[in-house]
């Protein structure tokens, strides 16, 4: 009965999960990269003087969430890396990391438009 439907196995040996589970590491240290660029965000305005939640320049804005963008999009960045990986390989579990990387490196990205956008200084 299913001698009709070929479908291609994915041999699950050690050298082919290893992007998968760096790809899921990587979704897991994106809250970690969030709390640790919101700090740094935060001392980039006490560097320059400001309270954090202070009317501020519009550079100093765009020079706060620079870091936080960085920090942030690296762990975005290696789940799409890793789970392309993983998908080229033939395991297509590695487009659901894929996915939440895009995800949450374009939320992220169109918050921190919004948040510049909406300020007190435009």
């Amino acid at each position: 009965m299913t001698a009709g439907l070929h479908e291609k196995r994915v041999e699950h040996n050690p050298s082919n999960r290893h992007p998968l589970r760096r790809a899921w590491i990587s979704i897991a240290l994106i809250p970690v990269a969030l709390f640790l660029g919101s700090i740094l965000s935060e001392q980039v305005y006490r560097l320059m003087g400001y309270e954090p939640m202070a009317t501020v320049p519009l550079w100093l804005d765009l020079v706060g969430w620079i870091p936080t963008l960085v920090v942030f999009s690296i762990p975005c960045a290696a789940a799409v890396i890793y789970g392309r990986e993983a998908s080229r390989t033939g395991d297509h579990r590695g487009r659901v990391p894929l996915l939440i990387g895009w995800l949450a490196s374009a939320g992220f990205l169109i918050m921190a438009i919004q948040a510049v956008v909406s300020s007190s200084h435009l």
